[in-house]
Order: structure tokens, then C-alpha cells, then sequence
């Protein structure tokens, strides 16, 4: 009896995430919205570090998926770290972020879950060398080590409401890298506000 019950409840909740397509709300779909966000920022640099994030994005929408296109200015409390190439130590307060992201959003309830990955690119603005360095090889390694492109990896929750706005959160993750003059890995955690403004794609009328 108890297995039964179990195959009943899970078959139950099956069936409740199946809904019917003609009760479903598409509305969210090939849309293009725009909005801002805001956030932390934690890595490693001499210890723990957290800088804070903002910026906006576009969010396009497809039929099960998102392409999030987004640019962030960073700033950091004043801190060091150092280059991989020679060791030098580098101050810096601010950075910015360019990315493009892709997002599978599997369901149309209000409450949506999106999961996905991509690209950023990453430069941090104001990366000087610090006393004592030797030479202009110490400024120009600095200067290489201060842009990088990086994988993203990225998952979010967002709520909809009044058919075009949205409130979600996301959390995404950068790889450690030995080439940037961020050596660890790097943590964003971001809130932000988002409107559907136009369609993605162009609705042509049949009627005459």
C-alpha cells in the first residue's frame, strides 16, 4: 500500500507540472526586455575580498530560452594582488564586465528558475604597479594581466508580474585564473528589475 500511495503522489505531481499547453502563460516569451542590476562581488586578493556591482542588460527572450546581454562597472575597496608573470604587486579600486549569456527557461509559471553559461569578458580599469618595480616590462604585464574573457556559469530566479515587469536574483561564477591579475575564483550576486519594452521578433498580421 505504501509503494502505491508513492507511485499515486509522485504520478500526481507529475501531472501537475504537465500543463496543458492552452493553460499555459507565454506571455514572457520573445520578448525583449530591458533593466538594471545591482550586487556583490567576492574573490580573493591577500584574503576574502567583496566589491559591489551595477549596471544593466537586456534580457531576450525566446520560446524556452534567454539571451542575457549585460555590462557592470565594479568597485573595489583599494587592495593589492599580484601579476603571474613577475610576481609585481598591483593596487586597484574598479573593474568592469561585459557579458553575453545564454538561459534555458524550462517553465511559464510566474515563478520562473533559469540555468545557463557563457561568456564575459572582464577588465579591471585602474590596475597600477606598485613601488618598488624595476622597469616599463612591470607597467606593460600589469596592463596584460588587467583584461581577461571568462567562462560563465549562471543560475537565477525571477518572479513576474503586470505581464512585462520582472524581479529576479542570480548568482554567477568565474574560474580561478593565473593570468588576471584576479588570481581566484570570482562570485556575483545580483538583484535587478526588468521590462519587457518591444517584441524579439516581428508579428506579422495575416488579415486583409
Amino acid at each position: 500500500m505504501r509503494n502505491r500511495s508513492g507511485i499515486f503522489l509522485v504520478a500526481l505531481l507529475l501531472a501537475a507540472q504537465t500543463v496543458p499547453a492552452t493553460a499555459q502563460d507565454r506571455s514572457w516569451q520573445k520578448k525583449w526586455y530591458w533593466g538594471a542590476q545591482g550586487g556583490a562581488f567576492l574573490f580573493k586578493a591577500g584574503g576574502n575580498q567583496t566589491g559591489y556591482s551595477a549596471g544593466g542588460h537586456w534580457f531576450i527572450t525566446a520560446g524556452r530560452s534567454a539571451l542575457y546581454l549585460a555590462f557592470d562597472q565594479l568597485y573595489f575597496d583599494n587592495i593589492a594582488s599580484q601579476t603571474i608573470s613577475t610576481g609585481q604587486a598591483v593596487s586597484f579600486e574598479s573593474g568592469q564586465r561585459i557579458q553575453a549569456t545564454v538561459y534555458a527557461v524550462p517553465t511559464d509559471g510566474k515563478i520562473q528558475v533559469f540555468l545557463g553559461g557563457g561568456f564575459a569578458i572582464h577588465r579591471i580599469t585602474d590596475a597600477e604597479p606598485l613601488p618598488p618595480f624595476t622597469s616599463s616590462l612591470d607597467r606593460s604585464a600589469v596592463e596584460s594581466a588587467a583584461t581577461k574573457a571568462f567562462l560563465v556559469l549562471s543560475g537565477g530566479i525571477q518572479g513576474r508580474f503586470n505581464e512585462r515587469w520582472a524581479l529576479f536574483g542570480q548568482y554567477q561564477f568565474m574560474p580561478a585564473s593565473n593570468d588576471f591579475v584576479i588570481r581566484s575564483q570570482q562570485h556575483a550576486f545580483n538583484i535587478g528589475l526588468r521590462y519587457a519594452l518591444t517584441h524579439s521578433e516581428e508579428i506579422v498580421s495575416t488579415q486583409r
